[in-house]
């Protein structure tokens, strides 16, 4: 494709302006395969645009993923520019219809360029709106009976399941642990539908928050991320912040500074609080003393030993201080690629991503055998807040997983029990 439209434009002024464009779209798809370790799709390039800050801060540290991609570009690119291209023989209408049959058959022929062309030009008709966030129904949802217990729940970012790590890690071996599925592969899906008990993106009722529901059997809330407004973003509108005490975006992307919030807080009142950590985020440096010089698979080894101090304290800290029943719930919002089989990163249908590790410690009953994915765990703590006289799960074969967009324009899938 490249030779045919070289030839076919040689003798123009803008020619090679065209081909280094063209080589610039090779360039992103190859930086893309190198990382994830597939083509791209319109749902990435909808992805890049919306967290293109954390996209850059993670292309910036991967050295070895994006030197052969520039590489292999910048010397066609350098050829394109310093040499001389006579009109081709081949007859003009020929080597156009060699253009046409390219872009026809791109699916066949898995041209980079081409590709990512097509798939921008799908994204463009994405449906950007939010999700059907409802508030019409179960107005009227009130408690069953008053409750007097503690409720913290952590949601960690990108934390591999156990049986996806190499290491063993104290927090998996001294509390009870299990692995759980997420309810979808990215930050911005899983999170809305496990605070608010959605059975999908698109049916969010925010009359199912965990922090109105609180709220309305006399809980104090709290809602505390480590992560930057940008990161939070999308996940605010699906909070129902009106019904939350305590809103804190700390920015600083250190998880201790989650432990001096949490003592700041009174364990002496009954408590929903959710903490937000900016965990095994890549680019994998948010920990003390960080090296980006070392393997992606050492900085991600590295902030899961950080992440694991900071757990030990929270769960101490609860443990010590909370003067009636609690329970503290660690569970991660989605797993990551840290280099397998080429691919990094997670918004993918792959087992490394949807399962996900769940830390429980409570002097209530835990349930821990029954859980089996994040709306489970809304169930759980629906329970002790008062707004069902048993815990019941509903019988069921498999476990729907979604994907990245909260719109479900990627789709799901359904995984056995």
């Amino acid at each position: 494709m490249l030779f045919s439209t070289v030839s076919l434009f040689s003798k123009s002024k803008q020619f090679k302006i065209f081909i280094l464009i063209i080589q610039s779209f090779y360039l992103i798809h190859f930086i893309f395969i190198s990382y994830f370790g597939n083509q791209i799709q319109y749902t990435d390039i909808y992805l890049f645009f919306t967290h293109i800050t954390e996209t850059f801060e993670s292309v910036a540290t991967l050295y070895d993923i994006t030197f052969y991609p520039l590489l292999m570009v910048s010397t066609t690119s350098f050829i394109i520019m310093y040499i001389r291209y006579e009109k081709s023989k081949i007859p003009t209408f020929l080597l156009s219809a060699f253009l046409l049959f390219s872009l026809l058959f791109q699916d066949k022929m898995y041209d980079a360029s081409l590709s990512l062309i097509k798939e921008s030009v799908k994204s463009i008709f994405l449906k950007k709106e939010k999700g059907d966030i409802q508030k019409s129904d179960d107005k009227n949802r009130v408690p069953l009976h008053k409750t007097d217990n503690n409720i913290i729940l952590v949601i960690g970012e990108s934390m591999r399941s156990r049986e996806n790590l190499k290491e063993r890690y104290e927090i998996f071996e001294n509390y009870t642990y299990k692995t759980i599925a997420s309810g979808a592969t990215n930050t911005d899906v899983a999170v809305p539908m496990l605070i608010n008990g959605g059975i999908s993106p698109q049916k969010i009722n925010l009359e199912h928050n965990l922090f109105l529901l609180a709220k309305k059997n006399g809980y104090k809330t709290s809602f505390i991320t480590a992560q930057n407004e940008k990161s939070l973003k999308y996940i605010e509108p699906y909070l129902h912040r009106e019904h939350i005490d305590d809103f804190k975006i700390l920015g600083s992307r250190n998880d201790k500074d989650l432990i001096h919030n949490l003592q700041n807080i009174s364990l002496e009142d009954n408590n929903l609080i959710v903490l937000q950590m900016q965990g095994e985020h890549s680019p994998y440096i948010y920990y003390e003393n960080y090296n980006r010089d070392d393997s992606i698979e050492l900085r991600y080894h590295k902030s899961m030993n950080y992440s694991n101090a900071v757990l030990k304290q929270l769960i101490e800290h609860v443990h010590n201080q909370s003067k009636k029943h609690f329970i503290f719930i660690f569970l991660s919002d989605h797993g990551e690629f840290i280099g397998e089989n080429g691919k990094t990163g997670h918004n993918r249908f792959e087992k490394e991503i949807y399962s996900v590790p769940l830390v429980l410690h409570s002097n209530l009953e835990t349930h821990a055998q029954k859980l089996k994915n994040h709306n489970d765990i809304y169930e759980l703590i629906y329970y002790y807040l008062g707004y069902a006289k048993e815990f019941k799960l509903q019988e069921r074969d498999k476990i729907r997983v979604y994907g990245t967009m909260i719109t479900e324009e990627d789709g799901y899938i359904d995984i056995d029990m």
